[in-house]
């Protein structure tokens, strides 16, 4: 039996920290990688290490030094687990950004990756060979002084001991997803980061036996830190397959929890809707869900229809009430923030709409009432401070609804090379999300964010509102609301606009209406204006946000109806990757 799971902050770096693990469980798997339902590959620890040790040797005699920023663009594989840790054996910050999968998007994925690249600074990209040629072309091409390497360039180099980091160094450069704006790289420290993940394991209760399972993205927060570093550091086995294998068939992951018997698996709201709503009745034959007991739900508001619609659905196949785990968390702040609590079932208030939106009031909902549901994310981690804030400044009594402020030691230590957004939202020690929210009994609601409220006659509303009444009208695409608010000068307020992407265009008839009543019916606010595009067409992150400053945008410019029906082209791109890749393996 192994000896008990050392502490992350045991250690000052995460190599440190990986070692420590390595020795205790020498020769028990870590990772196990699915692909297309085979296993791909499968590291122990101590094989990690090795690897780790043989990357550094060959990134060194790049010349690559501690303290740079190397970007990794590539897909779920076993090199890019291997690569991440080699850049941090020496010292350097590993720069994870998202593979391009949308060949009608690449230019604007070229001009995203240029401003980053002269952004972080970075000299060196580690990415496929099948990637690399389309970095080089296209009208914003990479700098020509930028080394693009691979995979098998980097491989059999000799083994190099680790640097001896300090806790404080630069770690990680993790840019936001640009759900509100413009990227930022967020600076995070080996101390940011093991104290979050130390938090993590004390929040979900780590213990012996546990498994993760997860499809989470690598170049975003909850699958890179919650579950990538987070099992490495704290002892627990990760079964894994890509996002682009959950997206062609969302039953591989709850089929892999069932089959390893996992406890701890992780997913926005929309992926939670997906499997509830999609998976058919012959997709649960044999499916066990019983050993589930930390469903985490995170990265994006978690409805109360989404909670009670999974929970229905999956408890004929031992999926408990309790297990659902809604969480909340942000890049800023490493990664977690508040946490459910295990084995509980999620808190939902019920809430006076009219008291929230106009007076900023959690009041609960009396008979006769417009209410609203909103999920509780629990309760603040151990380490990390949690207040309510109004425009003023003033910390606001429970049950006022305001912006949510965190303190701690997982807030980052700053935006790269911005000290003007760090100065604007890091003020004396504490962390200024741009979330709104309330609490209500110490535990923490979310309702919203700043920059999303839409006014109309002198009255705020939460975009998410909007958008959950009109996605349930039949006719609109699963995901594809947007709503938003724009100058109306003539008028002297703003107006209200609603984007819904069309299921099909035989249910496109009398759906503007439709989707007006609706969202009346259900918020008290009547858009002014519905537009109706193709499917695809509403700009979305890496992570699957809606980006609604960037639809605002291209609504203002005339763009936003010329921009859809793209997937086609993305899934016959995706396609031939993996093609090609399997012919490679082959040779």
């Amino acid at each position: 039996m192994p000896a008990p799971s050392p502490s992350p902050l045991a250690s000052a770096t995460l190599p440190e920290a990986l070692l420590r693990q390595a020795e205790r469980t020498a020769g028990d798997p870590w990772l196990t990688l699915y692909h297309r339902d085979q296993v791909a590959c499968r590291l122990t620890r101590d094989e990690l290490c090795r690897e780790a040790a043989r990357w550094g040797g060959a990134l060194r005699r790049l010349g690559v030094a501690p303290g740079d920023r190397v970007v990794l663009v590539l897909p779920t594989e076993r090199a890019f687990y291997e690569a991440f840790w080699g850049l941090l054996w020496v010292g350097a910050v590993p720069v994870p950004i998202y593979p391009p999968v949308r060949m009608g998007r690449m230019e604007d994925y070229l001009r995203s990756l240029a401003g980053l690249l002269a952004d972080s600074g970075a000299r060196l990209v580690i990415t496929d060979a099948l990637i690399r040629p389309l970095l080089r072309g296209g009208e914003t091409p990479a700098p020509q002084d930028l080394l693009l390497v691979t995979p098998a360039e980097l491989r059999g180099g000799e083994e190099t001991a680790p640097h001896p980091g300090r806790a404080e160094d630069l770690a990680l450069l993790q840019y936001t997803s640009g759900s509100t704006g413009r990227q930022k790289g967020v600076m995070l420290s080996h101390a940011n980061l093991l104290h979050n993940i130390q938090a993590i394991g004390q929040g979900v209760g780590v213990r012996g036996g546990d498994v993760a399972v997860s499809w989470l993205p690598l170049y975003h927060d909850m699958g890179l830190i919650g579950m990538m570093l987070g099992s490495a550091c704290l002892g627990v086995p990760l079964v894994a397959l890509s996002p682009v294998e959950f997206l062609r068939r969302p039953a591989r992951w709850l089929r892999l929890i069932s089959e390893h018997r996992a406890t701890f698996s992780a997913g926005p709201n929309f992926a939670y809707s997906l499997v509830a709503r999609k998976l058919r009745e012959h997709d649960l034959e044999g499916l066990e869900l019983s050993s589930w007991r930390v469903a985490l739900c995170g990265a994006e508001p978690v409805q109360a229809g989404t909670v009670a619609l999974f929970t229905r659905r999956f408890a004929p196949v031992g999926f408990r009430p309790g297990a659902f785990f809604p969480a909340y968390g942000l890049a800023e702040n490493t990664l977690a923030v508040a946490f459910s609590e295990p084995g509980a079932p999620p808190v939902v208030a019920r809430l006076d709409a009219e008291a929230l939106e106009e007076r900023g009031a959690a009041v609960r909902a009396g008979a006769g009432r417009r209410s609203r549901e909103v999920v509780s994310v629990g309760r603040p981690l151990a380490t990390v401070g949690v207040e309510i804030r109004g425009e003023d400044g003033a910390t606001l009594p429970e049950g006022r609804r305001g912006e949510v402020v965190v303190c701690g030691p997982s807030v980052m230590a700053g935006y790269y090379g911005n000290p003007v957004a760090t100065a604007a939202t890091v003020r004396d020690g504490w962390l200024h999300t741009g979330d709104l929210g309330f609490l209500l009994d110490g535990r923490l609601f979310l309702c919203g964010r700043l920059k999303d409220l839409v006014i109309k006659a002198g009255r705020n509303y939460f975009a998410e509102d909007l958008e959950a009444a009109a996605a349930g009208v039949p006719g609109v695409r699963p995901g594809g609301v947007c709503a938003f608010s724009v100058d109306a000068p003539g008028r002297g307020t703003e107006e209200v606009v609603l984007v819904a992407e069309r299921a099909t265009e035989a249910e496109a008839r009398g759906l503007e209406d439709r989707l007006r009543q609706r969202v009346s019916e259900a918020t008290g606010c009547r858009p002014d204006r519905v537009l109706l595009v193709a499917p695809h067409t509403l700009p979305k992150t890496s992570s699957g946000k809606l980006q609604r400053f960037r639809a605002r945008g291209w609504y203002l410019d005339g763009s936003l109806s010329r921009r859809g029906g793209e997937r086609r082209t993305a899934g016959v791109i995706t396609y031939l990757w993996a093609w090609a890749r399997d012919r490679l393996r082959k040779r």
